[in-house]
């Protein structure tokens, strides 16, 4: 399984960039610099903070202070501002390297933050009498949350706080306003990083566009009034598309106007925009079986397997990774020792399912869209059926469950209906037998009609579908339903699945709805009902309702039910209803014929006086 953060092993070749931008990043000449890396959701960007930061420890004649920041934690804070200020002054506290002796000026600072976020919170819980006097008093400070306004005491001890802090901060500072106090921490900042020993501080800032959109622009602009000064250099990773719609949603006068302020507003805070590139097809099926290999071998060996690969200049050239390779460097270049594996696995068990996904690995990867934390995720599932399958004793085939969760991820609904197709033909279904025959082989069987029309109207005649269907291993005749089984959760949705139905049960379902069956033989089916228990009895009827909410053909199964079975002709009666007015067309007012001559009237009258439909057509039956 595999944690969904950055990866300490650089599995997407990501170490140029963190080499470029850490080279940039400690250069005296481009500083003070904000460096802006933009990917997707899941594209990397974390992995690659982790990357630089484990490369400015390469720069032995630098002296290089990292800080990281986590931006969605302030998301519970009153101010984003001074919630970050207040964290990168921290981590500088609690470096003692480079700033063991500035540990009085950085108190310093962080006195003036903690003073600044008094008047935010007091204006926001309605007192701003108790400060509208205060000259000097900054518009900024934390508070530690809404209780502290809830009661009058409360008030009154929260306006004593400000008014004791807003003392001692002017005889401090008797002549700070706003702008002058702005500056003031500005030039205290850049004071303190001058006189310390430090050459640069790197802060690196993650994850901030998962942060909502008024803690976004709050971070970005924390960063260009107070923190960009000299030696410093902020790298923040983050999605574009995400932060200028926080930026057009702050000033939205100017989008209407049709001006992109996002586009100038994010380019005077990032001097540098480094954008990480969506991976290819074949890139994801490469960092695919790279974290098979990494679930399997020890750190050392799996970054030894990287480094050859890294040699034989695959990831430069853009080639896929056969399974074949991995498995021949892993046996005959991995140290003299040979690779090590991890405990609990071995070396049979890891070549097995390298070659599995490597079977699959191309579709698989045309269907993750270029997202590396996608790729994570598909595994991790695929793990948690298998080890759930094993658990419980399931005989079932690694192969099978990854072609099928391959049709899950490209195309859930298709995946549903084969869910759907297996279900009515007890785990095998014939369409999809039929569709191999036809995709694979050429061949044209003879089949129904009803099915001729389930393959036309459906999305199982496209070019990635018919990939899928010849993708190895053939799925015709196989029992499906253990793997249906274990994918439950994704169809859920169908709720045939609550029907507590046994194999038996589900052929006699089958039986009774095959539209194509000999009539007197289904009649004589259902008739059998009459002899069941009444729990079996109410489970079939559950099934056959729920197929025919699936196929709305089934309406002639529902009808001989209620003509043969009375103790549910309420309930069906009740289903006949249901029908949308569109949808009753001269075909079901034939079939409505077959039942009492009362009922059809009730039926009729309710549908024309309820529903509104062509009263012509109905009399056209009734004639």
């Amino acid at each position: 399984m595999w944690a969904d953060d950055a990866s300490k092993i650089d599995m997407l070749a990501y170490r140029p960039y963190a080499d470029l931008i850490t080279e940039i990043a400690v250069s005296e000449r481009m500083n003070p610099l904000t460096i802006g890396l933009f990917g997707n959701w899941g594209s990397g960007k974390s992995t690659l903070l982790h990357l630089i930061e484990e490369q400015t420890s390469s720069h032995a004649d630098k002296k290089i202070a990292v800080v990281k920041v986590n931006a969605w934690m302030f998301e519970g804070y009153e101010d984003a501002k001074t919630a970050l200020m207040e964290a990168i002054l921290q981590s500088m506290k609690e470096n003692q390297t480079f700033f063991e002796s500035s540990t009085d000026k950085i108190k310093g600072l962080m006195k003036r933050v903690n003073w600044m976020g008094v008047g935010k919170t007091v204006l926001k819980q309605g007192v701003p009498w108790a400060i509208s006097g205060m000259t000097g008093l900054p518009p900024l400070i934390m508070m530690p949350n809404a209780s502290d306004f809830k009661s009058p005491e409360k008030v009154q001890e929260q306006i004593e706080k400000t008014q004791k802090l807003t003392k001692e901060y002017m005889e401090e500072n008797p002549q700070e306003n706003i702008v002058e106090n702005i500056r003031g921490f500005r030039e205290d900042f850049a004071n303190l990083i001058e006189e310390s020993s430090v050459d640069n501080l790197i802060i690196l800032i993650d994850d901030l566009d998962r942060c909502n959109p008024d803690r976004i622009v709050e971070t970005l602009e924390a960063i260009k009034l107070f923190l960009s000064v000299a030696r410093t250099t902020f790298i923040i990773a983050m999605d574009e598309n995400i932060i200028s719609y926080s930026i057009k949603r702050k000033y939205p006068q100017l989008d209407i106007e049709g001006i992109d302020v996002s586009v100038d507003y994010i380019e005077k805070i990032v001097q540098l925009p480094i954008r990480i590139a969506e991976l290819a097809e074949s890139d994801v099926k490469n960092y695919m079986l790279l974290l098979i290999a990494e679930m399997f071998l020890e750190e050392d060996s799996i970054n030894q397997l990287i480094e050859k690969l890294k040699e034989k200049g695959i990831f430069i050239k853009g080639e896929i990774i056969s399974g074949t390779e991995i498995i021949a460097v892993v046996q005959n270049e991995i140290s003299v020792e040979g690779a090590k594996y991890k405990e609990s696995t071995n070396q049979e068990e890891f070549e097995e399912q390298i070659q599995i996904f490597n079977s699959i690995g191309s579709i698989v990867a045309s269907s993750l869209k270029g997202n590396p934390r996608q790729t994570k995720r598909f595994l991790n599932t695929f793990y948690i059926r298998k080890r759930l399958a094993e658990i419980q004793k399931i005989d079932f085939n690694l192969s099978i469950l990854a072609k099928l969760m391959v049709l899950e991820y490209f195309d859930s609904d298709l995946f549903k209906e084969l869910f759907q197709w297996q279900f009515e033909h007890s785990g095998t279904p014939i369409q999809l037998s039929m569709l191999e025959e036809r995709i694979l082989n050429g061949r044209e069987e003879s089949v129904s009609p009803q099915l001729e029309e389930i393959i036309k109207n459906t999305a199982w005649s496209g070019e990635k579908v018919k990939r899928w269907i010849g993708t190895e291993p053939r799925l015709a005749g196989v029992d499906l339903s253990p793997y249906f089984y274990l994918a439950r959760d994704s169809v859920a949705d169908r709720r045939l699945f609550s029907t507590n139905l046994n194999q038996d049960e589900r052929k006699y379902i089958n039986q009774i709805c095959n539209l194509e069956a000999n009539k007197a033989l289904r009649r004589k089916k259902i008739e059998q009902m009459l002899e069941m228990d009444e729990v079996t009895r109410n489970e079939i009827l559950k099934g056959v309702l729920e197929r025919y909410h699936q196929d709305k053909k089934q309406i002639e199964t529902l009808i001989e039910l209620y003509n043969i079975l009375p103790q549910y002709k309420s309930k069906i009666f009740e289903e006949f209803k249901k029908i949308k007015a569109e949808n009753v067309t001269l075909t079901e007012i034939l079939l409505f014929q077959q039942l009492d001559s009362d009922v059809f009237q009730a039926l009729k009258k309710y549908y024309i006086e309820e529903k509104k439909t062509d009263k012509k057509l109905w009399d056209i039956v009734g004639e």
